[in-house]
């Protein structure tokens, strides 16, 4: 994937008060190239849930548990509504992130 037509989503990262004092990477780093969002982790973990909701409607158009390590994940938001702004929510059991983004 060409990296100069996709564009990073800014993610917001929470983690537990005892992993504030040290200086960690960003857990993930999330890409969306048209309807392709590419999720990237900095450090596979089998516990991760990733969760899209539209944000106008509180709906939750992708949910999904993951259970096995991966470096990326692939989601095609193809079919969702291009007009809508999303809330993407990953969480393992030491980090929580989100971020918004449109789909181009």
């Amino acid at each position: 994937m060409p990296s100069d037509t996709r564009r990073q989503i800014k993610m917001k990262v929470r983690q537990p008060i005892e992993h504030r004092s040290t200086n960690h990477p960003d857990p993930v780093r999330v890409y969306i190239n048209n309807s392709l969002l590419e999720v990237e982790f900095e450090h596979p973990s089998k516990d991760v849930t990733i969760t899209i909701i539209n944000s106008e409607t509180g709906k939750t158009i992708y949910y999904e548990k993951i259970i096995t390590l991966e470096k990326v994940r692939l989601i095609d938001l193809s079919e969702e509504d291009k007009k809508a702004e999303y809330v993407l929510e990953i969480s393992t059991s030491s980090w929580f992130t989100t971020g918004v983004f449109t789909i181009d």
